[in-house]
């Protein structure tokens, strides 16, 4: 996401979300204490307070957020600690302003400040919205007209938007700095590279990671394919295969499921019946546990054959489609692949899936029919699982070992650039913040 829409979305949350964003001005002296200087550019107590309050009330969302979907509170609210958070960010953004500006960042083409400019007057329409949606919500205005009552109120009642503006040409400033901090910090990183030397280092060291792993669980090799995982080592006895299913149909599914929850109620009342029956005390009656334990065993052994039943149906239905399906994937001038568009409902990867023996992921039977097939080409019958019939394809075998460098040297580059890259940024920030004169007035807080 661009970050001119993040901004757009930041300024309507806080303001629309939290009870605390939209802020009446004070014109006291006190709130025009200076707080923040950097290099001569100050920042008030009233914008830090105002700052501090608003990430407060973002924060507090945001937890809520969290504990809605079962999650731990992650954000701060404490006062002093999200103060000390705002008065660092602000001295780093005002120093890397300043350092842009110093460096003549800002200095932008006709196009360029025309872009500028109008994402700025898109961030201050999203808050005269905001504010018209939060205090004129009786009005009957509309479109150009509800905009200027808008401004009126935030000219009358000192209404700032999170970050403390309140008129066009602030957020039209705020664009164009945020642009050119942009262009600073890529200046900062642009001679960062990495070497052969670097990525060859770190692909040795993820094949012996994944090794390790992977000879103790080899089926995280079959599991990183399946889900779009890179792996850089391969144990052995892996395949490639690709499968049509074509699936039960609805009504078929819903029974078999259904019968498939008596089955598994039934087997844990047979496991119940005969823990009562082993733990049961010498005095107790064994003849009417035993009645228990048999009548659970009768019950399991019909839910057993209504499963059984049911499903057996189910394939039924779909077994003249599979066998059609078959005779397509074995035809000679068979297209597997576009076999595969036209008739599975399985989301399979492109590439297929890796099998193994035992690959406990998938299956007995899907597996079982996968490894026996004997030469890469092959396709099997159709192979029954409780999903419906699967026409699998042996596709190629996977070579035991570390995979080719070069199927995982864009990746492993791209991750090595961006640390560095952003270990570069860190070490460039910390020198403009020691070249800077920043003082700070935490008392004038209190």
């Amino acid at each position: 996401m661009q970050k001119k829409t993040m901004l757009a979305l930041l300024l309507a949350l806080v303001m629309i979300l939290s009870g605390c964003s939209l802020v009446t001005v004070d014109s006291a002296k006190d709130n025009a204490r200076v707080i923040v200087d950097v290099d001569g550019d100050t920042v008030n107590k009233l914008t830090v307070k105002t700052l501090v309050s608003n990430q407060i009330s973002q924060n507090q969302y945001m937890n809520q957020m969290y504990s809605a979907y079962g999650l731990s509170s992650a954000f701060s609210t404490d006062e002093a600690t999200v103060t000390t958070q705002v008065i660092d960010s602000l001295v780093s953004d005002l120093v890397k302003r300043h350092k842009a500006e110093a460096l003549g960042f800002t200095e932008m083409s006709d196009e360029e400040k025309a872009a500028i400019e109008a994402t700025g007057l898109e961030n201050y329409n999203t808050f005269l919205s905001s504010v018209a949606s939060t205090y004129l919500s009786g009005s009957k205005l509309e479109g150009d007209e509800l905009n200027k009552a808008a401004e009126a109120y935030v000219a009358e009642n000192g209404i700032t938007s999170f970050y403390g503006y309140s008129k066009l040409e602030d957020f039209v400033r705020e664009e164009l700095l945020t642009q050119a901090v942009n262009r600073l910090e890529q200046d900062a990183v642009k001679d960062v590279a990495v070497s052969e030397e670097e990525i060859k280092a770190d692909y040795d060291a993820k094949v012996e990671d994944d090794k390790a792993s992977m000879e103790q669980n080899p089926d995280l090799y079959g599991s990183n394919v399946m889900y779009g995982y890179t792996s850089y080592y391969a144990p052995a006895g892996y395949r490639m295969i690709k499968h049509i299913l074509i699936s039960l149909n609805a009504e078929d599914s819903t029974a078999i499921s259904e019968k498939a929850t008596a089955l598994d109620n039934a087997k844990t009342a047979l496991t119940n019946a005969q823990t009562a029956l082993d733990s049961a005390a010498e005095d107790a009656d064994k003849a009417a546990l035993q009645a228990t334990l048999d009548e659970a065993q009768a019950a399991l052994d019909a839910a057993q054959a209504a499963y059984d039943e049911a499903k057996a149906a189910g394939l039924a239905n779909i077994k003249e489609k599979a066998d059609e399906v078959y005779a397509k994937a074995t035809a000679p001038d068979a297209d597997f692949d576009a076999l595969v568009k036209e008739y599975s409902s399985d989301s399979m990867p492109e590439s297929g899936y890796a099998i193994r023996e035992g690959f406990s992921s998938f299956v007995e039977s899907f597996v079982a029919g996968a490894m026996a097939l004997t030469a890469p080409g092959q396709v099997s019958e159709p192979v029954a699982t409780d999903y419906g019939y699967h026409i699998i394809q042996y596709v190629s075998d996977v070579q035991e070992g570390p995979v080719d460098i070069e199927t995982v040297r864009a990746s492993i580059e791209s991750a090595l650039l961006s640390t560095k890259k952003s270990d570069a940024l860190t070490a460039a920030q910390a020198q403009w913040l020691d070249e800077a004169k920043v003082t700070i007035y935490r008392d004038r807080l209190n």
